[in-house]
């Protein structure tokens, strides 16, 4: 008989290895670089499409 869905995925998390961890340092490291890389992305003003699609969002929730 098949085996079910089921069956195949616990059998597949139990030779899956777990996932590694990052240190401190290195999420620090990483989130430094993220902010740094994303700063004047999310310093820029919003473009008018995004400025209407938002202001749309605001209006339904009155």
């Amino acid at each position: 008989m098949p085996k079910t869905r089921s069956e195949y995925s616990s059998a597949a998390d139990a030779v899956r290895p777990a996932a590694p961890t990052l240190g401190p340092s290195v999420r620090r490291h990483l989130g430094h670089t993220l902010r740094t890389f994303y700063a004047d992305i999310l310093a820029d003003p919003p473009g008018a499409r995004l400025e209407a699609l938002l202001a749309r969002l605001g209006k339904g929730k009155r």
